[in-house]
């Protein structure tokens, strides 16, 4: 067989014959190769009998291993071991699917770039959720290889659509780390790209992440477990620093890119909170310790470089130089670049009331600023409202954008096309972005 594809199987009855059956359907002919390793994972549901289905009907292209307790690594790594002939391995989830082209434009890539021994597929969302994964960004120049050292924040996480030539696993001697339950993709596949330095991209094909509608991945309910926090840190961030250093004494920045791209995951509105609820006070303290640690070993610049809000930039940064808790807060963003929201409009007889919002992403006004509009040759003072709706935005305890002062109500007369915030900072005026008031109605009409 040309390709072995490893499959664990835990509790996927309701998709499993979607994923096998986006395999068996290949444009490349299944049969002749393509050999499929089910590691089922001691379902309680109708997984195993899907598999014996599927095996029955085809025995020389799947086989099904079965192991006692359900995780995710051995899963794999006996995956590994199962694949005897193949030249080609991959790796999709039992609840995921590729597109019907996809392993014959892997098989391509690799015919066409001898030299490089691993390639990955664009992801796509679907099921609950849809649209593409945000490091898909990867797919969209001209090049079809990645050097890490080079172009070192095109990162690669995901082992689901990630392909590789068989030998230099084997040559490698890498294997999933069995302690893990997450994560562990990441750590096997950095641990190879390190070595390797390059990887290729297959923009012509896809791989499609199902987010369920009952939430029930490993991805979406591992917040909820100790082992997401101090454990990660040391296992998987830690681990990353440890190899970088081993293989190139520094860390690269590929490896900082990496880290930074998924501790700030933890600082999201959505998931800061939740180390409180899921760690008790010394565990807290443990896992605060051990960030601080980590975030020793990233460079600065690379945080100010990131795709990520400005005050998110700031805690990361803050939260580098004095630790927990962040009692003073950097300042990386100017107010003149801040967003200008309008929320709302009424329109009367001779003039336009619209309430207007900062989006507190790049800097807040405080109480020793004064915040004015101008509209032609009108210069006045801006209506200030006190909007409940608007909470302050806090990451473990520290305020870093405080929204009292976002919104402002704002009465215009009928025919004003152009406005501006103007506010007063240590006795100097900035004047924030002119605001095209037809455009941002029409645009928030459009949506409506």
């Amino acid at each position: 067989m040309l390709f072995s594809i490893v499959m664990p199987v835990y509790n996927s009855g309701s998709y499993l014959r979607e994923a096998i059956d986006s395999i068996i359907d290949q444009t490349i002919n299944f049969e002749e190769n393509i050999e499929i390793i089910l590691v089922e994972n001691n379902s309680t549901d109708n997984s195993k009998n899907i598999c014996k289905e599927y095996a029955t009907a085809f025995p020389n292209n799947i086989k099904i291993i079965y192991q006692d307790t359900p995780n995710v690594s051995l899963a794999r790594n006996n995956g590994l071991k199962a694949c005897e002939n193949s030249e080609f391995i991959g790796f999709i989830d039992s609840d995921d699917k590729i597109s019907l082209n996809a392993i014959a434009k892997v098989l391509k890539f690799f015919e066409n770039h001898t030299d490089i021994n691993l390639a990955v597929l664009p992801l796509f969302f679907f099921d609950n959720k849809y649209g593409e994964h945000s490091l898909n960004y990867r797919f969209k120049s001209e090049k079809s290889i990645v050097n890490i050292t080079d172009n070192y924040s095109a990162i690669h996480y995901h082992i689901g659509g990630t392909f590789f030539r068989k030998k230099t696993i084997k040559c490698m001697g890498i294997a999933f780390n069995e302690q893990m339950d997450f994560w562990e993709d990441v750590l096997f596949i950095n641990t190879f790209l390190m070595k390797e330095q390059k990887y290729g991209l297959i923009p012509d094909a896809k791989y499609f992440y199902r987010k369920r509608k009952d939430e029930g991945s490993l991805v979406d309910t591992s917040w909820s477990k100790k082992n997401r926090y101090t454990f990660l840190l040391i296992n998987g961030y830690g681990e990353m620093i440890k190899r970088s250093l081993e293989e190139y004494g520094e860390v690269i920045p590929y490896i900082q890119c990496l880290i930074l791209n998924h501790v700030k995951l933890f600082i999201f509105q959505k998931n800061n909170n939740l180390v409180y609820e899921v760690l008790n006070e010394i565990e807290q303290r443990e896992f605060f310790n051990e960030l601080h640690h980590i975030l020793k070993y990233i460079d600065e610049k690379l945080i100010v470089n990131q795709n990520m809000k400005t005050y998110l930039k700031e805690y990361l940064i803050s939260f580098k130089r004095w630790g927990y808790p962040v009692n003073r807060l950097i300042e990386l963003g100017k107010l003149e670049n801040e967003k200008i929201i309008i929320t709302s409009w009424k329109v009367d007889k001779f003039s336009i009331e619209l309430t207007v919002s900062f989006s507190n992403e790049e800097s807040a006004i405080n109480d020793n600023n004064n915040v004015y509009v101008s509209y032609g040759r009108k210069y006045i003072e801006a209506k200030l409202i006190n909007e409940k709706k608007q909470k302050n935005i806090v990451i473990w305890g520290t305020t870093v954008r405080d929204r009292k002062y976002s919104s402002y109500q704002l009465k215009l007369p009928l025919g004003v096309i152009f406005f501006r915030f103007i506010v007063k900072k240590d006795n100097d005026y900035i004047h924030l972005q002119k605001v095209n008031v037809l455009t941002r109605l029409f645009k928030k009409l459009i949506k409506i």
